[in-house]
């Protein structure tokens, strides 16, 4: 009975370790990322100098950052505005996320800054 008592700590004990050491592994950090911004007014693809009635801005996020959000977007979109042999591109509302190469991924996002609405950062 001991015995049968001492395996099931040993794997308890175990269990606890692994889910420990799982836990520890990831925590909530800001890094640094490789981000481009641009702030305009008007539409994407019609775009004016931004007014304080009409502002937006739309951020190029690039690297290791976006290559976190394109495996976390997934799947890919081969339909998709861009998607092409080499490019491969994935959507979820209004984040564009491409791999242009296994090393080479960029990422758009947008916010109305009069609204704080989040908007596409990239039109085709």
């Amino acid at each position: 009975m001991r015995y049968q008592m001492a395996i099931v700590l040993v794997a308890t004990l175990l269990g606890v370790a692994a889910v420990s050491a799982a836990a520890s592994a990831w925590e909530y950090e800001f890094r640094p990322a490789k981000v481009e911004y641009v702030v305009y007014g008007g539409y994407l693809g019609d775009t004016i100098p931004p007014s304080k009635g009409d502002s937006k801005i739309s951020f190029l996020i690039s690297g290791s950052a976006a290559r976190e959000m394109f495996n976390a977007l997934g799947p890919d979109r081969p339909d998709a505005c861009g998607a092409d042999a080499s490019t491969r591109v994935r959507e979820r509302r209004e984040i564009s996320c491409l791999r242009y190469s296994a090393k080479e991924y960029v990422c758009y996002v947008g916010f109305d800054l009069k609204t704080g609405k989040s908007i596409g950062g990239v039109i085709c």
